[in-house]
């Protein structure tokens, strides 16, 4: 079987067992039924009208309040998961190198896939070789691998062990798992209930009673009780069988893409293998761990039911030497990284880029990103790497950015610095201004998404003081430029859920049809934000409109009175409100567009990238350009 036809059969085997996880639910209602009409009606009448709404919805109240209460249990993201577990956050400038080579693979992987810097943790006190992802969406996550994990391996191990962990990031796994977790919680509820009675009519079986009616009362609710009980135990057994099965599923697929990103399967199956001859292999400590251990990068727990493949399948795999399609797979790294590529160039307005490499854009993770990556990170000015790391230097670091280039906007900018912020925040930016001034203008956002993770560790109030003095600085010039309108979204969706009351977004809009109009807005900016030419900007456009498929048809070209930020950021906001493939969709096309003339223009990288983030579909870097001589 081909590779990617393997990734494709883990994801359609993972919705077959989804449907029959939802089929087993329903399962356990209709027992519950029968047992409450069984126990009314004496076992004659099972479709009482008046016993099927008190016993259908009580089961699924009980249910749906167990949901709630394992959700609300992980409402603190990845974090909580990771620090419930005995996780403690590594510190930026920690001198344990161990600890440096682990920042600096999360780092790389990262900026290659183009999602915001997760939350940091090593688990201490575990000494198996394991890592684990958690969190609802790449706003609140987190990786942690044990210690075990950096002292055991080496730096090509550990970079395939985070890529797997970043797969289950990009791949959707953590939400998929949070819910898992949160339905399981439900079945147990069930289990938690029959207890209860059961508990309660047995000890008033031993309490003295005057009637003989009241012994029958007991003796219904010891039934209903111990029913309950039963069915609650096998309904978790079930709903564990089938989280298991999801769960080996979706390792196979985190294997898969993990070689995918690193071009390299040595590294994840030497950790495989390694897991395998050591004694403690990757068994977790924490009496936590029973409950995420879905999660983590191999088994942690001995259970009943493997949420893992056995380790030699996995291996198998993923080794060259038993595995020819991986084999092929990891031979086109060579081709993939050309000697001397730089993805972060900067001095420069555009770039000239194939229209294949912008189609095939995805928050992936390559070999060439990551090596492009990993370029950047040791280019970044020392005092800006550092700066980063903490919410004091992240904070100074973003405001540099949004100071205007024009001297008479930053005498204006600095002017309300001086009497707005902490001086010890303006003595900080004044320190860095110079380097950052020298940052290409490509370098920008990726730099911003690095300070992402120090900035949530914002207090409250430090949060309110750095949005005020963002916008503030951003109102300067009363005009938004693309670079402000970017970071500023970026900024706002990755750092608004840790510091503010989010309601849920949910799925208004299904059908492109319903949402073509805001494609069209999108697609008239992206069009005209590359070149002056109308010729030229009717063809993006077209391209675009073609990717949307036929139900885009009948889309024109906006004029430029209609292309504006504000209108960008309405349609925006209205198509965050579509289902992912829609999404996803819209992107495409504005990645096709920004493509018709094979130049990108950072204007238009900026725009798209800003989109893309927006509607939850992060854009790496673009590091496969083709230099201005190639071209």
């Amino acid at each position: 079987m081909k590779f990617h036809e393997r990734q494709l059969r883990a994801r359609q085997n993972t919705g077959r067992l989804l449907i029959l996880y939802i089929l087993g639910v329903a399962g356990i209602v209709g027992a519950v039924h029968c047992l409450v009409a069984g126990i009314l009606s004496e076992g004659r009448d099972f479709l009482n009208p008046q016993i099927v709404p008190f016993s259908v919805g009580g089961t699924l109240a009980v249910i749906l309040i167990g949901v709630a209460v394992g959700k609300a249990s992980l409402t603190g993201g990845g974090r909580a998961v990771a620090e419930a577990c005995g996780g403690r956050p590594v510190e930026p400038g920690t001198l344990d190198l161990t600890e440096k080579r682990y920042l600096n693979v999360v780092e790389e992987m990262s900026i290659a896939s183009g999602v915001p810097m997760p939350g940091i943790y090593v688990l201490d006190e575990e000494s198996g070789i394991n890592a684990f992802a958690a969190g609802h969406t790449t706003d609140d996550y987190a990786v942690a691998v044990s210690q075990g994990c950096l002292e055991r391996l080496n730096r090509d191990e550990l970079q395939g062990v985070v890529a797997h962990e970043f797969s289950h990031i990009l791949n959707g796994d953590m939400l998929r798992n949070i819910r898992l977790t949160g339905w399981l919680y439900g079945i147990m509820g069930l289990t938690v209930v029959g207890r209860v009675l059961f508990e309660a009519a047995a000890r008033g079986e031993h309490r003295p009673r005057r009637r003989d009616d009241g012994g029958k009362g007991v003796n219904i609710i010891l039934v209903f009780g111990l029913g309950l009980l039963v069915i609650g135990w096998i309904g978790q057994l079930f709903a564990q069988a089938i989280q298991a099965a999801i769960s080996r599923q979706r390792e196979h697929l985190a294997d898969a893409s993990a070689v995918q990103f690193t071009r390299n399967p040595s590294g994840i199956a030497g950790a495989l293998q390694k897991i395998a001859g050591y004694s403690s292999g990757s068994r977790i400590q924490s009496p936590k761990a029973s409950a995420f251990s879905h999660m983590f990068f191999a088994s942690a727990i001995d259970s009943l039911f493997a949420t893992h493949p056995p380790l030699d399948e996995r291996i198998r795999l993923l080794d060259p030497a038993f595995n020819p399609e991986i084999a092929t797979l990891a031979g086109e790294a060579g081709s993939s990284v050309p000697e001397g590529a730089s993805g972060f160039s900067g001095g420069i307005e555009s770039r000239a880029v194939t229209r294949a490499v912008v189609e095939e854009a995805e928050a992936v993770p390559t070999p060439t990103g990551m090596a492009a990556a990993g370029r950047f990170l040791a280019g970044l000015p020392e005092a800006v790497a550092v700066a980063v790391q903490e919410p004091f230097g992240a904070s100074a670091v973003v405001h540099g950015l949004l100071l205007g280039r024009e001297p008479r906007t930053r005498k204006i900018q600095l002017a309300h610095l001086e009497r707005n912020v902490a001086p010890g925040l303006l003595r900080e930016l004044l320190r860095l201004l110079p380097v950052l001034d020298t940052l290409p203008v490509l370098d920008r956002l990726p730099v911003a998404a690095l300070a992402t993770g120090a900035l949530q560790r914002l207090s409250p109030d430090q949060y309110a003081d750095f949005c005020r003095s963002t916008d503030a600085l951003v109102a300067a010039d009363r005009q938004v430029d693309l670079f402000e309108f970017a970071l500023q979204r970026n900024l706002r969706r990755h750092l608004a859920p840790h510091f503010e009351p989010m309601p849920p977004r949910l799925v208004r809009h299904r059908r492109l049809t319903e949402v073509a109009p805001d494609c069209g807005v999108l697609l008239s900016c992206l069009a005209q934000v590359g070149t002056a030419e109308r010729a030229e900007q009717e063809a993006a456009f077209a391209s675009g409109v073609t990717h949307l498929g036929p139900e885009a048809t009948g889309l024109e070209l906006l004029s430029v009175e209609h292309c504006n930020l504000t209108e960008v950021e309405a349609a925006v906001e209205r198509l965050a409100q579509s289902t992912p493939e829609i999404r996803r969709r819209v992107v495409d096309a504005g990645a096709v567009a920004v493509a018709q003339d094979g130049v990108l223009h950072e204007r238009e990288a900026e725009l798209l990238r800003a989109i893309a983030d927006s509607l939850g579909c992060p854009m790496p870097p673009w590091v496969e350009w083709e230099t201005p001589a190639q071209a």
